[in-house]
């Protein structure tokens, strides 16, 4: 009997019959591991590349990064295509969906790039981890608190990077869904490096000779190989269930920022922005106990 994978529901198969269509659900246990794993993979890879960044890319214009970032993610797409001999769909009609991709990123990853060098990462990773950015300020709400935190240049970076980020989820997973993983992701990293490079060329010009140190240079790879992994498990996740489920898991990052932002750097107030990150995380837990 024929079926396809019906796509508005990733945990039911479609039998297609003459007197309609008839679903059963598949191992629903099996598909939310999976992409539980995968968003979960992506949210560790993601709050190692804030430790990347304020490490060892503060003098490096965010901008650079994001288009290095692109770059070698090409690259490895590229590569995987050569290796493995997957077909490569063409993108077609996801071009607006690629276009506003490119878009999206190179606005998302600067600010994130920006936050992350110039901030503490564990103001970054929960505020951009949240919904409501009340929730970095545990228990009763303190208007002086507040202040000094919507005050803050690396949260207010964080906050329109979450903004960004939620367009960009939604549009990840249409493509995805249409051209598949692989060849969407190519294209996508294809057209923010293309966005990315000229605005740098334009932007730094004379300056991007300078920055390419072999420090500077193994940086960017690092934190272009973190992103594509991460990208790449977070765009399956995507295919498998709702983007506010994958979303929601990635969230756990600002849990693992909070530590390695006291771990490695020193940062102050474990005790506060810790509590946060595991309020932002709790919503995880909820949807998946909903399910």
């Amino acid at each position: 009997m024929p079926y396809d994978v019906a796509r508005d529901d990733p945990a039911c198969i479609a039998y297609r019959t003459g007197g309609g269509v008839f679903r059963r659900p598949r191992s629903a246990r099996r598909s939310r591991l999976t992409w539980f794993a995968l968003s979960l993979a992506a949210a560790l890879t993601q709050a190692a590349q804030f430790a990347v960044v304020k490490g060892r890319a503060r003098a490096i214009p965010p901008l650079v990064i994001v288009a290095g970032t692109q770059t070698v993610a090409l690259t490895v797409w590229l590569g995987f295509f050569l290796v493995s001999g997957h077909p490569f769909t063409p993108p077609r009609s996801a071009w607006p969906a690629i276009a506003a991709s490119s878009i999206l990123v190179t606005g998302m990853s600067s600010l994130l790039a920006r936050a992350s060098a110039r901030g503490d990462i564990s103001i970054v990773g929960p505020v951009f981890a949240l919904s409501p950015i009340f929730t970095v300020i545990p228990g009763r709400p303190d208007r002086g608190r507040l202040r000094a935190l919507l005050g803050r240049r690396d949260a207010l970076d964080a906050l329109a990077a979450a903004i960004l980020l939620g367009v960009l989820s939604a549009v990840d997973r249409w493509a995805a869904v249409v051209l598949g993983p692989p060849s969407y992701l190519a294209c996508s990293h294809g057209a923010a490096a293309v966005l990315t490079g000229v605005i740098s060329a334009v932007t730094v010009r004379r300056g991007l000779v300078e920055l390419a140190t072999a420090r500077n240079v193994a940086t960017i790879v690092a934190h272009g190989v973190l992103g594509v992994t991460g990208t790449a498990m977070q765009t399956n996740a995507l295919t498998m269930a709702p983007a506010a489920y994958v979303n929601a898991i990635r969230r756990l990052s600002a849990v693992v920022a909070v530590g390695l932002g006291r771990t490695l750097f020193g940062e102050p107030d474990l005790g506060r922005r810790l509590a946060a990150a595991v309020l932002a995380s709790a919503g995880a837990a909820c949807l998946l106990l909903a399910r």
